[in-house]
């Protein structure tokens, strides 16, 4: 552990010196197109969430939408068609900020979808805590949408309590429980609040221009800060004696490195999110970070007798989703 804890020492020393390099300096997201659809109709909303978050969000900014007056198609990507993108006048994209990055299925999806040239969209994403480099995020998240020809017309951050497992399991719940009300309805009055800024500019045919911060977590996000955190995973496995057979493992789990059929997690497939262990409603995925057990954040939800509210609209829906 200790050759460990010195190579990670000095990794993160080499990363930060290379902090003032060229790669680091601000990047512009534009529109590389004028916008075609200023008298929108429809809308696609479409989220990456694993503990409900960026869903609530984005079933949020749908409603919003919906009472606007608009048709909306608000889902998770992975039940939505991407050859379909084409056929809504205003795309909405979300997703949580994992190890300081968008995460990398949610990326390659996005960088499947076909040209969505002269489109309006926005992007917004959630982040535990303090968070980290979630502005840089959520314009990496514009800038895949950018690449497809549309044109940028908002982005955002909320905040949440953290959904990072490892973090409670490891003993530091008081940082966790320090943002537990979150989100609460001022968070869910700025989500309202930006679906009809977003809709405002695409009515008066107003795109912006997005700059990404100078941020040395630039340097050490996604990869490399999963590679370091899976140097101190050991023994993630499924224990057969208290799985049902659910399935919730393995629609969480984006890169489907989970095999039910033999109680295996493929370790290293497996890009450390903790959708199995924080959406196992049996407490039958096992793992451990540095010899501690890791247990998830429903049942950290439970011992800690949280709850997190609904914005009234998901409590009583206005309309169909």
């Amino acid at each position: 552990m200790d050759n460990r804890r010195t190579f990670l020492k000095k990794g993160s020393l080499a990363l930060l010196a290379l902090s003032t390099s060229s790669s680091l300096f601000p990047v512009r997201v534009c529109a590389k197109t004028e916008m075609t659809a200023t008298d929108p109709k429809t809308a696609a909303v479409i989220w990456y969430s694993q503990t409900g978050n960026s869903e609530r969000t984005g079933r949020l900014i749908a409603e919003t939408l919906n009472k606007k007056g608009l048709n909306v198609n608000a889902s998770d990507y992975r039940d939505f068609d991407p050859k379909a993108i084409g056929a809504y006048d205003l795309i909405v994209a979300g997703s949580p900020v994992y190890y300081y990055d968008v995460p990398e299925n949610f990326k390659l999806w996005l960088k499947s979808l076909p040209a969505i040239t002269g489109k309006p969209f926005a992007s917004y994403v959630t982040f535990g805590g303090t968070g980290g480099n979630q502005h840089n995020t959520v314009c990496t998240l514009a800038d895949l949408l950018a690449e497809k020809g549309g044109v940028p017309v908002g982005i955002e951050t909320f905040g949440n309590m953290s959904t990072f497992a490892i973090t409670w399991s490891y003993g530091n719940e008081e940082r966790v429980l320090e943002y537990k009300d979150l989100p609460n309805e001022i968070a869910y009055d700025r989500m309202r609040a930006y679906a009809g800024l977003i809709l405002d500019r695409v009515r008066q045919g107003q795109g912006i221009e997005i700059d990404k911060d100078c941020d040395f977590r630039e340097l050490i996000k996604s990869s490399p800060s999963i590679w370091a955190t899976k140097l101190f995973i050991s023994d993630h496995t499924i224990d057969g004696s208290k799985c049902i057979k659910c399935g919730t493992c393995l629609k969480k789990c984006p890169v489907d490195a989970i095999d039910l059929e033999k109680n295996h997690v493929d370790t290293d497939a497996c890009i450390a999110c903790l959708g199995c262990v924080n959406n196992c409603p049996a407490g039958a995925v096992h793992m451990e970070f540095m010899g501690k057990e890791v247990y998830g954040y429903y049942d950290f939800l439970e011992r800690n007798k949280l709850q997190i509210p609904l914005p009234e609209e998901l409590r009583n829906p206005a309309g169909s989703l």
